[in-house]
């Protein structure tokens, strides 16, 4: 699934983000990310998984949130440009937030040219996701920290970039 993510603001140093999230097993997932902007030379080219590391989405961060049908309960997944990572487990609407198992990175590259950046990265699922038909609730946003501010991008957005909410997320169909 391919997914182009816009700015809550005008942000000059990104000419456009997008995110392609394949489901290649029940197990595991592919998210590339690919962005276009002056902001690319400064994320740098990396080969292997980096760490485990909370605080993530305070400078740039790559994100994904996935709920199931039926439940209020998702979780988070945050990506650095330096290969770092976090997953995140709530009950509901950003309540209990706490570290998760629920998905980990296996396999990491990132690689800018120019005015190109491209990350990829395996992740691996646990439990498997059901692809029982239903829809999951898929969530995909950005934070991409300039000289002065942070850029929040999104799916969509409200009155706040809020990448919680289920109203700025879009149902996924596992296929």
């Amino acid at each position: 699934m391919r997914i182009d993510l816009v700015p809550f603001l005008p942000c000059l140093a990104v000419e456009a983000l997008r995110y392609t999230l394949a489901y290649e097993s029940s197990t595991t997932l592919r998210l590339t990310v690919q962005l276009k902007g002056s902001i690319a030379s400064e994320l740098e080219d990396v080969t292997q998984v980096g760490q485990r590391e909370f605080g993530l989405w305070q400078h740039n961060c790559f994100e994904l949130f996935l709920g199931e049908p039926g439940s209020a309960a998702y979780w988070e997944l945050n990506l650095a440009p330096n290969g770092n990572w976090n997953c995140f487990g709530f009950n509901d609407y950003r309540q209990n937030q706490k570290e998760s198992d629920r998905c980990a990175v296996t396999e990491f590259s990132a690689v800018c040219r120019g005015l190109d950046y491209q990350l990829e990265a395996q992740i691996l699922t646990k439990p498997p996701l059901r692809s029982s038909g239903s829809a999951l609730s898929l969530g995909a946003a950005a934070i991409i920290e300039t000289a002065n501010d942070l850029n929040y991008f999104s799916i969509r957005h409200g009155t706040t970039p809020d990448f919680h909410h289920r109203d700025h997320h879009i149902p996924w169909k596992l296929q």
